[in-house]
């Protein structure tokens, strides 16, 4: 097998895409349905569908470094004990604090099922009482990534490299069945257990295995990756008119939503994120992606996306009687800067010292034990490879 490094250590596309997500999310929760922006796009789905497949990529291509070094001599228990530190030092203070915070003043109730949102079991919950639970339903997304970090590793350690492809791919079968088999008309919240959202975590992971392994049917996608991403395009945006119409057919319209729509908007957004990752230099899009405000809300994204359903509506502030035809727009933009604001403050005050900790848990090359897996080689310094990291995500 042949290994080729995936494009540079710090792709900063991703968090514009980061950024597009959380925007996507914010939109759906905070715009009224009938408002166009959410009239013709399922905004909210796809904004975490991106973060999913973001995830398997970058994860996968974490993991992917990480088992180079066991068959190195790395021990399985330290590869582990890095990935796992490393993550909880990402993901748990932010989290702790905002959920801390919420069980003081009672938000939606929280203190009634705090125990099932204190170890990211939100999307059970949310299943078992068939409820969102108001402010809090976007939790349930962060609990399902949380339960994919539990397993995911285990599998990426000890399954042979060469057949990772073949648990990928099932994967995404096992989540396009398990979705058509669990639906039901009166709601979707089966769809956000562990494994409803496998195909997105999936489509991720198999773009990053072909991405570093360079595989036959990769390259084979890469070269046609342009013409793919216009036809995707088109689907994703025309796909929400096909399922207004069916609508009312409750069979053919579960197999088109959940067999053809999710794994469909996995595969567009695992695109983009491939061209993300080597760079996109389009000379209409690359400046939007490259642009430092864009890519300043990606890197606050995981704070947005923690706090954006907390923030106030502030429908009662007074407005002059000539600003009432702009007043929705104004009240959005006065809650979206409070909501920059404050996750500015969390960045730098909270989030970014505690980041400095991962330092003390480097992902570094081993010295080879003799005769282990010797044809493994990087292409790089290893331990600058480690040490960059892909984004912020590790």
């Amino acid at each position: 097998m042949t290994k080729t490094n995936t494009p540079g250590n710090y792709m900063p596309q991703l968090d514009s895409l980061r950024a597009f997500a959380v925007l996507l999310v914010i939109i759906a929760h905070w715009l009224p349905r009938d408002n166009f922006l959410n009239r013709y796009n399922n905004n909210g789905i796809s904004g975490v569908t991106l973060f999913f497949v973001l995830s398997g990529f970058l994860i996968t291509g974490i993991l992917l470094k990480s088992k180079e070094e066991i068959d190195k001599g790395l021990p399985v228990s330290r590869a582990f004990k890095t990935f796992y530190i490393r993550r909880a030092l990402r993901i748990f203070p932010l989290y702790y604090l905002v959920i801390s915070l919420a069980w003081i003043f009672n938000e939606s109730g929280i203190r009634g099922s705090f125990h099932w949102h204190f170890f990211y079991a939100s999307n059970y919950y949310f299943w078992m009482k068939w409820d969102w639970q108001a402010h809090l339903s976007h939790l349930w997304s962060l609990s399902e990534e949380e339960q994919f970090y539990l397993f995911w590793p285990a599998i990426l350690f000890w399954v042979p490299t060469r057949k990772l492809p073949y648990v990928f791919v099932g994967a995404i079968i096992i989540a396009i069945v398990y979705r058509i088999q669990t639906a039901v008309p009166w709601g979707e919240f089966p769809r956000t257990l562990t494994p409803g959202s496998l195909d997105s975590f999936g489509i991720g992971a198999l773009l990053a295995y072909g991405s570093r392994y360079k595989a036959p049917w990769f390259n084979f996608l890469q070269k046609r990756s342009s013409i793919l991403i216009l036809l995707l395009a088109l689907l994703y945006f025309s796909a929400p008119v096909l399922l207004q119409s069916r609508r009312d057919h409750f069979i053919s319209y579960s197999f088109l939503f959940y067999g053809y729509y999710f794994p469909m908007i996995s595969a567009f957004f695992g695109l983009l994120i491939l061209a993300a990752a080597r760079g996109v230099t389009n000379p209409i899009i690359a400046p939007i992606l490259n642009h430092r405000w864009v890519l300043y809300l990606g890197k606050i994204s995981y704070g947005l996306y923690l706090v954006h359903n907390f923030v106030p509506t502030f429908w009662n502030i007074p407005m002059p009687q000539q600003l009432l035809p702009a007043g929705l727009l104004i009240v959005q933009i006065l809650r979206f800067a409070l909501l920059v604001a404050v996750c500015s403050l969390s960045w730098y005050l909270f989030e970014k010292p505690l980041l400095r900790l991962k330092k003390y848990f480097e992902y570094e090359s081993q010295t080879a034990v003799p005769g282990a897996a010797a044809a493994v080689t990087l292409a790089t310094d290893p331990k600058k490879e480690w040490k960059n990291s892909v984004n912020q995500m590790d």
